[in-house]
């Protein structure tokens, strides 16, 4: 069977990028790099005279280059990121009451100021927002009565359209947070990223966030110990299926319940401390799969 190659595009995941090489070199597979320093459409022709037509080739980068080479590239599988398929209005349902924020308004961006006191009169004091699509038009957020404006303007910074649609919901309180790498339908990998036990983050007086929640929380990355938490997340993973790679994002609640708090693309996603042995062998194996299966026919 033909061989996955890598395509790691550098400086977007620096905490994981050496050691995801050197996994990715154990595995006996091929890893090439870039830098860009464009994102024209002349860029994916010059990563295409790297490889053969249709070649197996498995990408791992930023958002804005997955989609050019997805769109643009005959990688196969080469790049996982459907897009529909991580937009809020697609996984819902599926997800339903193991949703953290199962109960939920969807309104545009531009509605929310105009709608403030209908909201907090329906969700309490805290109001959790974030986009419907699953690439972070901006960062899901917890806000208060006193912040909302702020907190709502400053989403506004990254360009966000009036009609974007946008989740609210009430405001969870929450413990810990893992990512896990789901393949084929099995959490392979998981890592711990936020904790809420272990006292408050360092923040810089200039900081821009308005999140009130995420300021009482920790950044870690530790491989995921918790086997409720693995159990939990091959669970849910058996309820959804939006591609051979993807990840989901797993909270322990202050009531001792796991919950699902999104998923994402795996080609786009940080991996934290996740074990990257395990995700380049499980993933290069179903990227491989897919290869055959596509020229079988």
């Amino acid at each position: 069977m033909k061989k996955a190659k890598w395509l790691l595009e550098l400086d977007i995941f620096t905490d994981t990028e050496l050691g995801l090489i050197d996994a990715i070199k154990r595995s006996g597979r091929e890893v090439r790099t870039l830098k860009p320093t464009r994102l024209e459409t002349d860029l994916i022709s010059d990563i295409e005279k790297d490889y053969d037509d249709g070649d197996c080739v498995v990408f791992y980068g930023s958002l804005s280059l997955g989609r050019k080479i997805m769109r643009k590239s005959s990688f196969i599988p080469g790049v996982y990121l459907k897009e529909k398929n991580f937009e809020c209005t697609s996984y819902y349902p599926y997800f339903g009451n193991e949703l953290l924020h199962k109960s939920y308004t969807m309104m545009p961006y531009g509605d929310l100021l105009r709608r403030k006191d209908e909201l907090f009169e329906l969700y309490g004091e805290q109001i959790f927002l974030r986009p419907n699509s699953g690439f972070k038009e901006f960062t899901g957020t917890v806000l208060d009565r006193n912040n909302f404006e702020d907190g709502v303007e400053l989403a506004s910074f990254y360009d966000v359209e009036s009609e974007l649609l946008c989740v609210v919901s009430n405001a969870k309180e929450i413990e810990k947070e893992w990512r896990f790498v789901i393949v084929d339908g099995k959490a392979i990998s998981g890592s711990l990223y936020r904790d809420w036990t272990i006292g408050a983050e360092t923040i810089s007086p200039d900081t821009t966030t308005k999140d009130i929640v995420l300021l009482n929380s920790k950044s870690v990355t530790e491989y995921c110990t918790d086997e409720k938490a693995f159990e939990y997340a091959n669970k849910v993973a058996k309820l959804y299926h939006p591609d051979g790679a993807w990840t989901i994002d797993i909270t322990l609640t202050e009531e001792g319940e796991y919950k699902v708090i999104e998923i994402g693309c795996f080609s786009c996603a940080a991996m934290y401390g996740n074990d990257l042995d395990k995700i380049v062998e499980h993933v290069s194996e179903v990227a491989e799969n897919e290869w055959k299966e596509y020229n079988e026919f």
